[in-house]
C-alpha cells in the first residue's frame, strides 16, 4: 500500500477513532483502526464491536492495499509530525512507514483480514435531521444519562420518532432531561422509529460527528442497529437490548411555585455556590420570597456561601434542596435566555423549561440537606 494525504485531514481522521478503540482488551486488534487504500481515497474504519466508525478521506493514492495499526500511537505520530503531507506505506511482513519533510516513523500492524466486519448498513431506511438540530438536541440530555453500567437501561439514551417530532430522553434516576422537538416539514418522510436505546458511548461519537453543526445527518434504525450518516461517514450503533423506564409518570401533571430568572445569572449564581462542593456533599437550598431568590450552600469542612438573586416570582414562600452540580448542568443545557424553574414543598422534583416553550424540560429530585 502506498498513499499520501493531508496530514491535517489524516489527524483528524485518526482523531475521531481514539473514542471508540478499545484502550485495555485482551484483544489487541481492537486497539487498531483499519486503513485501507482503494483507487482514489482511504478508508479508516474503527470498532469495538458494539460502535462501528466507517469513514473516507481523499488521497494520492500509488498502491492500493491495507492494514491495521494502534490507533492511539499512529495517532501520537502524526501529530508530531510536521509539514503539508504524510506519505504512507507498508511492506510484505506487515510494516507501516510514515514519512513528513524530515521525520519517519515505523510502526507495526496486524493483517486487515483479522479486523472485525463492519458493514455500511447501506439498506437501511433512513430518515433526515439538520445537523445543528440534532447537536443542539443531544447538549439537551446528554448530560443526564447514567454513567453506571449495573443499570443498562439507564447507561443509554432514549430515542423515538413519530412522525415529524423526535424524542430524546436521558436519566440517571436523580434528573431526567426529555427534549420532543418538530423536524423542519419538509423533512417528514413518514418514517418512524419506535423507542431504542442508544448506549451512552455511542451517542457521545454521534455528537462529535455533528460538532460542526453542518450540512444534514442521516439516521436509520433495524435489526437492534442504529446507523448515523453525514458526508462521507458513517456510524453504526449496537442498541442496547432493555425495557427503558416509563419517563412520563416522573413529569408533573401540575405546575409548582414557579420562578422566572435569567439563565446566565442564574448559572453563574450556582456555580459561586458549587465552589463549596466536595466528593462528600454538593448541595444547595434554594429559597423563594416575594422577588427574590436566596442560595445558601453550606459544607462544614469547606465553609459558607449566601447569594440573594432578584427575580420574577410572586407566590409565596417555598424552599428546597438539590444537588448544586445537578442544576448547573440542568440550566446549562438550556437554549433560552429567561429560566422557568418550579419548586414543590411537598418534596417533589424541581421542574426546568425555557420560558413559554415546552420542548425541552428538565427535572431534579430534590435532596434532604440537614
Amino acid at each position: 500500500m502506498d498513499f499520501s494525504v493531508d496530514r491535517n485531514v489524516f489527524q483528524e481522521a485518526v482523531q475521531r477513532t481514539l473514542g471508540i478503540v478499545e484502550r485495555k482488551t485482551t484483544i489487541p486488534i481492537l486497539s487498531n483502526i483499519l486503513i485501507r487504500a482503494d483507487s482514489t481515497s482511504i478508508r479508516i474504519v474503527a470498532t469495538d464491536r458494539e460502535i462501528g466508525l466507517v469513514a473516507d478521506y481523499e488521497a494520492q493514492v500509488s498502491e492500493k492495499g491495507d492494514i491495521t495499526v494502534n490507533a492511539r500511537k499512529l495517532y501520537e505520530m502524526i501529530r508530531e509530525m510536521e509539514g503539508e503531507q504524510i506519505h504512507f506505506t507498508t511492506s510484505g511482513n506487515n510494516q507501516a512507514f510514515l514519512a513528513a519533510e524530515k521525520a519517519e516513523y515505523r510502526i507495526p500492524g496486524i493483517p486487515a483480514d483479522d479486523f472485525p466486519d463492519v458493514r455500511r448498513e447501506d439498506t437501511i431506511p433512513c430518515f433526515t435531521i439538520p445537523a445543528r438540530l440534532l447537536k443542539g438536541i443531544i447538549k439537551k440530555v446528554f448530560y443526564a444519562a447514567s454513567t453506571d453500567e449495573t443499570r443498562p437501561s439507564l447507561n443509554g439514551i432514549f430515542f423515538k420518532k413519530e412522525g415529524t417530532i423526535c424524542e430524546m430522553v436521558a436519566t440517571d434516576g436523580h434528573r431526567l432531561s426529555l427534549v420532543a422537538q418538530a423536524l423542519p416539514e419538509e423533512k417528514d418522510d413518514g418514517l418512524s422509529v419506535e423507542g431504542v436505546i442508544i448506549p451512552r458511548k455511542g451517542l457521545g461519537e454521534v455528537r462529535k460527528m455533528v460538532d460542526d453543526g453542518e450540512g444534514v445527518v442521516e439516521m436509520g434504525v433495524a435489526d437492534h442497529v442504529m446507523v448515523v450518516r453525514k458526508d462521507t461517514s458513517m456510524l453504526r450503533l449496537g442498541l442496547i437490548d432493555a425495557v427503558y423506564p416509563d419517563y412520563r409518570r416522573v413529569v408533573p401533571k401540575d405546575r409548582g411555585a414557579s420562578v422566572l430568572i435569567e439563565k446566565h445569572r442564574f448559572l453563574q449564581s450556582l456555580r459561586r455556590m458549587g465552589v463549596m462542593s466536595t466528593e462528600l456533599f454538593s448541595g444547595v437550598i434554594i429559597s423563594l420570597d416575594k422577588g427574590i431568590m436566596k442560595l445558601n450552600s453550606t459544607n462544614p469542612d469547606v465553609g459558607e456561601a449566601n447569594e440573594e438573586v432578584p427575580v420574577d416570582y410572586n407566590d409565596g414562600s417555598i424552599s428546597a434542596g438539590f444537588n448544586v452540580r445537578y442544576l448547573i448542568e440542568a440550566v446549562d443545557s438550556m437554549e433560552g435566555e429567561t429560566i422557568s424553574f418550579e419548586m414543590r414543598s411537598d418534596g417533589g422534583p424541581g421542574v426546568m423549561r425555557v420560558k413559554g416553550t415546552d420542548d425541552h424540560l428538565c427535572i431534579i429530585m430534590p435532596i434532604k440537606i440537614e
